[in-house]
């Protein structure tokens, strides 16, 4: 598998039009670590690399690769794909840099009380525009986290914050939602405790943005999915107002497809009949469509005009917007019923999704159990649908 990629000194040893293309290979590939198969996605990407490949083709390779053996915790294969001299003439440095810093990095693991992790839901922000939140520890201090699957390789604090809590700083920059004017970096908070739950070694992205953000909605951290997926099974209970966090998965079949670059997860779904493609999102307070979904089914008889106002950060702007009044969503095998759902005709939906399925949606139901590892979602009808 990974070994054989180690020793290649030549990219350009097999004719690429022999057997399998590259986009098949790669396609195959990538669904293999889209659903958690890390060893086949390993051995794919091996016999990729011994093809004669673009170098736009070889550096995506490289960084599926390095990606592959990080999420699949073999830190001693990244650290050897690191040293392969395939890796080091094909990917960019910058990109180098910090895939070698990450591999310095012990990995984030959880570990588990004797007893069940329960904890009380909180709302945070104004009725109809709140999200999901929850008591927690950042190094032993007390904080309010936001639960975001969308945020997605790492946890996100305030700069002033991090400063407070001694977060360790990687080295490696990043643009904030394409705003120039915030800062971010990434580092490492030792812990995150979760009721008795501890994460360790929690990679954060540190931004200036937050605290715009928190005048509306206070909390002090966003939990990320690189959290999300290491404390296994998360029941929210919307009726009770609890959520709990448990080491042990149902057998419940996949139903939530996860992807590869973007890593944010989607279910399918029907909206008032159509079928839809939904990102799963429980960072964003409401539920909303994308010109996608418009591109579909632009004569839909139930659009209503109208505009809606964003703020984001130290930004606002106004968009026009198509509005379905009365949405019937079902997915997952259940179904909820929304009121004036935008269609926003300049947001595009990642991957080509059809647009947002918010924290609204999901407070229509009495219980949501989401495990974003095993890639299942189970939702528990309230009692008046």
């Amino acid at each position: 598998m990974l070994m054989a990629l180690l020793a290649i000194v030549s990219c350009a040893t097999v004719d690429p039009t022999a057997g399998s293309d590259y986009h098949t290979l790669f396609g195959e590939a990538r669904s293999c670590f889209e659903t958690r198969r890390f060893a086949a996605c390993d051995s794919l990407l091996t016999e990729l690399s011994q093809r004669k490949l673009k170098f736009i083709q070889r550096r995506k390779l490289c960084q599926l690769m390095l990606d592959n053996a990080y999420r699949s915790d073999c830190r001693d294969l990244l650290l050897q794909a690191l040293d392969s001299r395939y890796v080091r003439r094909n990917l960019d440095r910058s990109d180098y840099n910090h895939w070698r810093t990450l591999s310095l990095i012990p990995a984030t693991e959880a570990v588990w009380p004797a007893d069940a992790v329960s904890l009380p839901l909180k709302s945070i922000g104004p009725a109809g525009h709140d999200q999901f939140g929850i008591d927690v520890l950042g190094n032993g201090r007390p904080l309010v986290g936001m639960i975001d699957n969308c945020c997605a390789d790492y946890c996100s604090i305030s700069t002033a914050l991090a400063e407070q809590l001694g977060v360790r700083p990687t080295g490696k920059k990043i643009r904030v939602n394409g705003n120039g004017k915030a800062t971010s970096y990434i580092g490492v908070l030792d812990s995150l405790s979760i009721g008795g739950l501890v994460v360790r070694n929690v990679l954060v992205d540190v931004s200036d943005h937050l605290e715009a953000v928190k005048r509306t909605h206070p909390f002090d951290i966003v939990i990320g999915e690189n959290v999300l997926t290491r404390t296994g099974e998360m029941t929210m209970d919307i009726e009770a107002g609890t959520v709990a966090f448990s080491p042990q998965a149902q057998d419940l079949p996949k139903n939530v497809s996860w992807h590869y670059p973007a890593h944010n997860f989607s279910v399918e779904a029907t909206l008032n009949g159509n079928a839809v493609s939904m990102l799963l999102d429980l960072g964003n307070t409401n539920t909303h469509l994308s010109d996608v979904y418009y591109g579909r089914f632009p004569e839909d008889e139930s659009y209503v005009e109208g505009t809606v106002t964003t703020t984001m950060m130290d930004r606002t702007w106004t968009t026009k917007v198509y509005v379905i009044p009365a949405a019937r969503f079902v997915f997952c095998g259940s179904a909820c019923e929304l009121s004036n759902v935008p269609v926003q005709l300049e947001a595009h939906a990642a991957e080509g999704l059809d647009g947002n399925l918010g924290a609204d949606a999901f407070r229509r139901f009495r219980r949501v159990v989401f495990n974003p590892d095993k890639l299942y979602l189970q939702l528990i009808p309230a009692e008046s649908n």
